[in-house]
């Protein structure tokens, strides 16, 4: 058990967490975000995606949060902020109509979808019953992208991960 909480430790150090009486606050990287308290188990796989997951149920796959910079989005040639503003509008704005086609059907079937805006950075989100996901992109970087996922927060709980932005 020593040896399990030693290297959980480590694997956390880049990271820092904070927490008030209802949210946990993460910083993933440079950014702040804030996920509901008492995760049952927060992990953290060191891959390029640099993937930070908070559980909150016993049972397999349920009440998940997922962070990740998402390398793989293919954005049809534009970048991504580009890409989310003509998937949520009908403005394709030179992006690839394949590329748009498929992440609509992907992301959008069923899924209320918007954009919320902060002083620096927008927060796509496409937020479903039983999958959600949110992606940010930052006004500075236009080719950095990430992704946040849950499959049990309403949409209030998940914008108020990205409170300490909006």
């Amino acid at each position: 058990m020593k040896k399990a909480f030693i290297f959980l430790f480590i694997l956390f150090f880049p990271f820092s967490l904070t927490a008030d009486e209802s949210r946990l606050r993460v910083v993933y990287g440079n950014l702040d975000f804030y996920v509901p308290n008492n995760p049952l188990l927060i992990g953290y796989l060191g891959t390029d995606s640099e993937i930070l997951i908070a559980k909150y149920s016993v049972e397999p796959g349920k009440n998940i949060v997922g962070f990740s910079l998402d390398k793989e989005i293919n954005t049809g040639g534009c970048s991504p902020e580009v890409f989310f503003r003509s998937v949520l509008g009908k403005n394709e704005a030179g992006c690839d109509i394949r590329a748009i086609d498929s992440f609509r059907y992907v992301f959008m079937r069923n899924r209320d979808s918007g954009v919320w805006s902060g002083s620096d950075k927008d927060f796509f989100y496409f937020i479903g019953p039983d999958k959600s996901t949110v992606f940010m992109t930052q006004n500075n970087n236009d080719n950095e992208t990430f992704k946040i996922e849950s499959n049990f927060l309403s949409k209030e709980k998940i914008k108020d991960i990205f409170s300490s932005h909006l």
